[in-house]
């Protein structure tokens, strides 16, 4: 078989496909299910609505199994089984059934064993315009907008800024699956092409060619693990309920690259901080904060000093950010993961072992920790909050400097210092970028602590 020829990912489609025939047809019994709970009134669904979702699952099970034995065009097939599971989750989605976001992450997964990025990167397009749509008759049903506290039009858009930040995250991940998949997939084809030829050769290459076809068995069961660890990393991220994380995250990500280099520069931990291990300290501070999904909304979101009972729910979110980055699949031969994790946990850790969750200190806590962590206080001092007006730069190198060989190693607060112009630039591109948002998230939960404050 030829690379070229594609012979093998078009046999991955015919296959694929007969798995999402059984996916629809797994589908029938769903509104079965609703009509059922409804008559013992445990879940209240209409039946003139599960009987639409019944015949819709139906018809089209039916009419795809025919199309498959009738040899229809694969490809025509493959966009219209993807459709047929969008459709099933948006009827699901529409009515208010299940979670929106977790349900329409399923079509994007199931484009994902398709390994065709283009197809991948569609779907996840349309599940997100289709999640849209959803969102909108949700919108005349919450509690704030039933009770006057805002309209429905402002809860749309507030939850849709949250939406594309979760289907960013969708957007990364299956787009990344579907393009390592079909990479791996084509160098274990290309090897078996050569073994093959061998083969005609010389007869002692068969045990070759058996020790190849175990690898590509080995490779296939190592990607179908990858895909499950995945879609649990997604589910769990999918959650994010903290209005800040998405930009502070990308302010402490340029924050790091900035640092990383300016040490360089000035002759600091240059054997450590080469070039790839910067990139790497640079992608995997945006996972720095991922353990916040696990801390309450009305801990992330409070205005004021938070108690003590809060602050030691808060304490808890690097270990439960390291606890989610297990779930991610290995990247750049596990280096990234290790990186990702240490940030993760160690970031609120201090120089001088007055910082959580261990408490301990200097060489102890991992370089990039040490680097993320500057990074991270530097982005709370320059950030408006829901607590606190901004400091400005001045301020912010002032405190840097009053907390050397205490909460940041000396050689660190050196390089904050000397790049804080370019920092402070970066700071003012953010907030010229972000100002009508953060008035807008401002005033909203000002609103909304007020109005809980009323109701006591």
């Amino acid at each position: 078989m030829s690379i070229n020829d594609e012979a093998f990912f078009n046999e991955n489609i015919v296959n694929v496909n007969k798995k999402v025939c059984t996916i629809l047809f797994c589908t029938i019994p769903v509104p079965v299910v609703f009509a059922a709970l409804s008559a013992v009134d445990i879940w209240i669904v209409p039946h003139a609505y599960s009987l639409g979702v019944f015949l819709y699952s139906t018809i089209l099970s039916f009419l795809y199994r025919y199309l498959i034995k009738k040899n229809v065009n694969q490809v025509f097939l493959m966009y219209m089984g993807i459709m047929a599971t969008s459709g099933f989750v948006f009827l699901l989605g529409i009515e208010g059934i299940i979670t929106i976001t977790i349900s329409f992450a399923f079509p994007p997964f199931i484009t994902c064993l398709y390994y065709n990025r283009k197809v991948t990167k569609w779907t996840t397009f349309v599940c997100f315009l289709l999640s849209c749509i959803c969102y909108w008759p949700r919108s005349f049903n919450v509690p704030l907008v039933l009770a006057g506290a805002e309209t429905p039009f402002y809860w749309f858009v507030k939850n849709i800024i949250g939406l594309v930040i979760e289907y960013i995250f969708l957007f990364v991940l299956t787009d990344y699956m579907s393009s390592r998949t079909h990479n791996t997939l084509q160098s274990l084809v290309k090897s078996m092409e050569t073994t093959e030829k061998a083969y005609g050769e010389l007869k002692e290459s068969n045990k070759k060619v058996k020790l190849i076809n175990g690898q590509l068995q080995q490779k296939n069961t190592q990607l179908a693990e990858t895909q499950f660890k995945i879609i649990q990393f997604v589910a769990e991220c999918l959650g994010s309920h903290d209005l800040f994380t998405g930009r502070h995250v990308m302010h402490t990500q340029k924050y790091v690259e900035v640092i990383c280099n300016e040490m360089v520069k000035l002759g600091i931990y240059t054997k450590e901080l080469t070039g790839e291990n910067i990139k790497l300290f640079t992608n995997a501070a945006f996972l720095h904060d991922i353990g916040k999904i696990h801390v309450p909304e009305g801990i992330l979101n409070k205005i004021g000093k938070f108690t003590d009972e809060e602050f030691e729910l808060m304490k808890c979110h690097p270990s439960e950010g390291k606890n989610l980055l297990e779930f991610l699949p290995m990247v750049n031969d596990g280096r990234f993961n290790e990186i990702a994790k240490q940030m993760a946990f160690y970031h609120h850790e201090k120089w001088d072992g007055t910082g959580y969750p261990n408490k301990i200190a200097g060489l102890e806590i991992p370089l990039c920790a040490r680097i993320m962590a500057a990074a991270d206080v530097m982005d709370a001092l320059l950030s408006q909050r829901l607590y606190k007006d901004p400091k400005t730069i001045e301020e912010a190198v002032e405190i840097f400097e009053k907390s050397r060989d205490s909460h940041f190693e000396s050689c660190i607060v050196d390089a904050v210092i000397s790049c804080s112009d370019k920092i402070a630039a970066i700071d003012k591109e953010f907030k010229k970028q972000e100002a009508s948002t953060n008035a807008e998230e401002q005033e909203w939960w000002q609103r909304y602590h007020d109005s809980k404050i009323q109701n006591i």
